[in-house]
């Protein structure tokens, strides 16, 4: 009860008289779940710690229609193998190079693959040698009709959204609204603050997305059940299909792991992030990877 309360507190939650039961009941059966899963890295060797976050009062149901959305596209473009110019780097951390926005929250609204495409924009924005700008994922999940909002969607008809609107605009221009899970209503301009001219699908497979990360952040789609619950760590067992969208900033190979932004604001995870163990393709990591193109 005193966990239950405490936990309500910290996250600004209020129930009604008739939902306070059924919200404790929840939160208790995933307080099962954590020392399970803490007890099945102990076992695996990992060393992920899963504990009381912020989606403790929703069930696995639950959280999966929110936040869990993403919708697998019908592209038929081909994936390609990525090629390096030099050897391949030890560790890559593009926030230390100045490639990567802070971490976004996309609230209520399961419009991680609106989120993960913004991203991937505003990184490759600046690695094509302009300014590193706050985008508008809210432009996205409003006007892209091919996806549905806060329903779900892909990254790639998201980017062939950009490519066909003639660009996105400044986050500051254009809001982000959906966080309470409404979609919005789109606003149409002509004059925007970056564009694209398409996007480039990376082959399935680690040594793939490892070389990609050499180049630039990356846009995937993961398997994202075990996000529930993680609070720090590198994750290493992670069960489910592809149905999150993220973006990849970086690994390190000395220490086995990829480092992967979300979008669920700096109260989740490790300030937003999260640590996905290599070499196994956990999570489906490199299922589904792509970039913008410019």
């Amino acid at each position: 009860m005193e966990a239950f309360n405490n936990f309500a507190k910290k996250y600004g939650k209020s129930y009604t008289d008739a939902e306070w039961p059924q919200r404790l009941s929840i939160f208790a059966e995933n307080l099962e779940k954590v020392n399970k899963q803490n007890a099945e890295h102990l076992l695996a060797g990992g060393d992920a710690v899963f504990g009381i976050t912020k989606f403790m009062d929703l069930t696995a149901a639950e959280f999966k229609s929110m936040y869990l959305t993403y919708i697998p596209s019908n592209a038929t473009t081909a994936g390609v193998s990525i090629e390096l110019d030099g050897p391949m780097a030890a560790t890559v951390d593009w926030r230390t190079k100045g490639a990567v926005t802070e971490v976004k929250d996309q609230g209520q609204c399961g419009s991680c693959w609106a989120f993960s495409a913004t991203e991937a924009i505003e990184s490759y924005n600046f690695l094509a040698g302009n300014k590193l700008l706050n985008l508008s994922p809210q432009q996205i999940t409003s006007c892209d009709k091919v996806d549905q909002g806060c329903n779900g969607g892909n990254t790639e008809t998201a980017y062939q959204y950009v490519v066909k609107q003639g660009g996105i605009d400044l986050e500051s221009e254009y809001p982000y609204t959906s966080g309470t899970g409404v979609t919005g209503i789109c606003k149409v301009k002509t004059d925007y603050a970056a564009t694209i001219t398409g996007y480039t699908s990376i082959t399935k497979g680690e040594s793939n997305l490892q070389a990609a990360l050499n180049n630039g952040p990356v846009s995937i789609c993961l398997a994202a059940e075990a996000f529930q619950t993680y609070s720090s760590g590198i994750l290493k067992v992670c069960p489910g299909q592809v149905d999150h969208c993220v973006q990849a900033v970086g690994y390190d190979s000395t220490n086995n792991y990829w480092l992967v932004r979300n979008s669920w604001a700096t109260s989740w995870g490790e300030q937003g992030y999260i640590r996905i163990a290599m070499g196994k393709d956990l999570c489906k990591i490199s299922d589904d990877a792509t970039f913008p193109t410019f």
